[in-house]
C-alpha cells in the first residue's frame, strides 16, 4: 500500500501531461477554430431551417481549415518564423482534400462564393513578403475576417428572401465583429500601432463600450430574424456569454482565454441549439 500512492501519482502526471500536449496540439493544429467555423455555419441553417448538406459541411470545415493552416503555418513559414514538418503538410493536404469532395457536389453559386472567401484569405496575408496584404491595412483585419465567415456562414441560405437575407447576413457580421474583439484586445500590445486596430483607436474600454452596443444591436437583429422561436433564446444566451467575455477581455489574460473559451462559444451555440431543437420544442 505505502508504494502505491507514488505509482498512482506518478501515473496520474503522466496521464496530465499527455493530455496536455495532445490540447496544446488541437489548438495549434487549427482544429478548434476550424470547428468553430463550421458550427457557426450549422447554427444559421438551423435557425432558418435550411439545409447543410453533407457536402456543403465538408467544404466549409475543409475549405475553413485549409485557410487557417495557410494564415497560421504557410504564411510563417516562408517568412521563415517556422519550419516545415510532416504534420501541418498533412493538415493541409488532408483539409484541401476534404474542401474539394464537398465543393465537387455544389453549384456554381457555392463555387463564387468559396471563391470569394479564399480571394480575401489570400490577400489578407500575402506570402510575397513582410508586412503585405489586407491584414496590415489599418482598421481593416477584424472586418476582412468577420467577412469571410458571414459569406460561409450564409452560404446555405440562398433561398431566403432578399430582404431577409440580408438581414441575416448583417447580423453573421455583426456577431464575426463582437466575436474578434477579445482577441484585437489580447494581441494589443504586440500589434504595431500602424495598423490601427480598434482597440489602439478607441483604447480598451470604447471598445468595450463599442462591442455591447455591437452585442445589443444582434440581439435585436435575431428577433427580427431567426424563423425557429425557441433557438432566439439560445442566441440571446450566446450574446450575454459573449458580453461576459468581452468584458473580461484583456491584453494581460492569457491567449487559451481567446484561442479556447472564446472561440467556443459558436460550437457551444451549436450544440445548445441542437439540444434545445431536440428536446426543448415543447418549452
Amino acid at each position: 500500500m505505502l508504494t502505491a500512492k507514488p505509482y498512482v501519482i506518478n501515473t496520474f502526471g503522466i496521464f496530465a501531461l499527455h493530455s496536455s500536449h495532445l490540447f496544446q496540439r488541437y489548438i495549434s493544429s487549427n482544429l478548434h477554430v476550424t470547428i468553430s467555423l463550421w458550427a457557426f455555419c450549422g447554427v444559421f441553417a438551423l435557425q432558418q431551417g435550411a439545409p447543410f448538406s453533407l457536402s456543403l459541411q465538408c467544404a466549409v470545415f475543409g475549405f475553413g481549415w485549409a485557410a487557417y493552416q495557410y494564415l497560421h503555418a504557410f504564411v510563417p513559414i516562408l517568412y521563415r518564423q517556422q519550419q516545415v514538418t510532416f504534420s501541418k503538410l498533412f493538415y493541409a493536404l488532408l483539409a484541401l482534400s476534404l474542401g474539394f469532395y464537398g465543393l465537387m457536389l455544389q453549384p456554381v453559386f457555392v463555387w463564387i462564393s468559396f471563391g470569394f472567401a479564399g480571394m480575401l484569405t489570400f490577400c489578407y496575408a500575402l506570402p510575397f513578403g513582410a508586412k503585405m496584404g489586407l491584414r496590415f491595412v489599418p482598421t481593416l483585419k477584424v472586418f476582412v475576417v468577420a467577412l469571410c465567415w458571414t459569406v460561409l456562414a450564409t452560404i446555405s441560405l440562398n433561398a431566403l428572401p432578399k430582404n431577409l437575407f440580408v438581414l441575416v447576413s448583417i447580423k453573421a457580421l455583426t456577431w464575426m465583429i463582437c466575436l474578434i474583439l477579445p482577441f484585437d484586445l489580447r494581441d494589443l500590445q504586440k500589434d504595431e500601432k500602424a495598423l490601427k486596430t480598434l482597440p489602439q483607436l478607441f483604447g480598451v474600454n470604447g471598445v468595450k463600450v463599442l462591442g455591447f452596443i455591437l452585442i445589443s444591436f444582434t440581439a435585436f437583429m435575431a428577433f427580427k430574424t431567426v424563423a425557429v422561436d425557441v433557438l432566439l433564446y439560445v442566441e440571446w444566451g450566446m450574446l450575454l456569454l459573449l458580453a461576459i467575455a468581452l468584458y473580461g477581455a484583456s491584453p494581460k489574460r492569457s491567449p487559451m482565454f481567446t484561442s479556447f473559451w472564446v472561440e467556443g462559444i459558436p460550437i457551444l451555440w451549436f450544440v445548445a441549439s441542437i439540444l434545445t431543437l431536440t428536446f426543448g420544442l415543447g418549452l
